[in-house]
């Protein structure tokens, strides 16, 4: 009966942002229905929903290793394909790689992020490597999972801390830079009686090759940590960090390693913020601005950003998001868009790239 009435609240609770969700008081929670609707918050477990689109590569403006804006050339058209439908390798798109369109802000596909995986709040936790891999089942181009670092310096897949009891019964209240890495893995993310919180690197080799990875960093204390696991994993060209402004100019260039990770700034409404990337911090390296789902980008994408190589994203935390309403975003300018409505986000792609004659789907 418990666990009946903790997943009832966890059902009501909101997601915030990166930061995370909130629950009916406040609290930090993660919300997803069970195979329909994906749900809101962020630490506690979002509804499942939605399917949606896809695209491909064009010639254009991309980085190169370094992160130093190139001409791509990519022969063939965005409609060609082999004799067995799949894409053919001229276009120059390959799923789970940053350097398939994602750095290439000439490339016409559109981009689909499962926040937290596709998970749902009856066996697919939020963060979960289920929820994970039903992502990469129903056609998602990536998935945002967040990061903690514990007491003996192990990056772990983990939204909050302490942890609540949306997301874990049996470590609920227990921190997770107070515990080592193998008691953090024992614990189970509820609502499942199997799933366990991962280490960064189970998941980074769990996704390779499949999808890329955006990694919410919860302290900037652990960028460091983070981009050295990306570097051991050599995870360099599917798995970007998000982070803010203020942390991509004053942190980042102190850690080593910094200048070959890619990097989604969180610019949120604060658009001078752009003029401050592209003109004063100038870092190549930061590839894709983040803008809330509010903002207009119908003339900052094509105008500002795509000229100087860097592709636009949005987050909409609602729990539940309609083909339509996703698809809207990519219409208005969007390069990507993350939400908990995972398979509605495919189809909205799959809309997107039908219209543009992009392949594949």
């Amino acid at each position: 009966m418990r666990r009946v009435a903790l997943l009832s609240v966890a059902l009501a609770c909101v997601e915030t942002a990166c930061g995370g969700p909130s629950t009916p008081t406040g609290e930090p929670a993660p919300v997803q229905d069970a195979g329909g609707s994906e749900g809101a918050p962020e630490s506690a477990p979002p509804a499942d929903a939605p399917d949606a689109p896809d695209a491909t590569a064009e010639a254009g403006t991309g980085h190169d290793e370094a992160g130093e804006p190139v001409e791509a050339s990519v022969e063939g058209s965005a409609n060609d394909a082999d004799v067995d439908g799949e894409p053919d390798a001229a276009q120059g798109y390959v799923p789970g790689s940053l350097a398939s369109c994602w750095t290439d802000a000439a490339c016409p596909r559109v981009m689909a992020v499962a926040h937290g995986g596709a998970w749902d709040a009856v066996d697919l936790p939020y963060d979960s490597n289920g929820a994970i891999d039903k992502a990469y089942a129903i056609g998602c181009d990536g998935v945002k999972v967040d990061v903690r670092v514990t007491k003996d310096d192990v990056p772990v897949i983990a939204h909050s801390s302490p942890i609540e009891y949306y997301e874990s019964l049996d470590c609920s209240g227990r921190k997770i830079e107070e515990m080592t890495a193998d008691e953090v893995t024992k614990c189970h993310r509820f609502p499942s009686l199997t799933e366990r919180f991962q280490t960064l690197d189970d998941v980074l080799n769990r996704v390779r090759g499949k999808m890329v990875v955006q990694l919410c960093v919860k302290e900037s204390k652990d960028y460091g940590r983070t981009i050295e696991a990306i570097h051991a994993q050599s995870a360099e060209d599917f798995a970007f960090i998000e982070l803010s402004t203020p942390d991509l100019q004053n942190i980042i260039p102190g850690l080593a390693g910094s200048d070959s990770v890619w990097y989604l700034v969180n610019v949120a409404s604060d658009l001078a913020e752009v003029d401050t990337l592209l003109d004063v911090i100038r870092n190549a390296r930061a590839f894709m601005y983040e803008f809330d789902p509010t903002v207009d980008v119908s003339s900052l994408t094509p105008g500002r950003l795509h000229p100087a190589g860097v592709r636009s994203f949005t987050y909409d935390d609602a729990a539940m998001l309609s083909v339509a309403k996703i698809q809207s975003y990519f219409e208005s300018g969007y390069d990507v868009v993350s939400t908990q409505s995972a398979a509605n986000a495919v189809q909205a792609r799959k809309a997107v790239h039908a219209a543009r004659g992009v392949t594949p789907p």
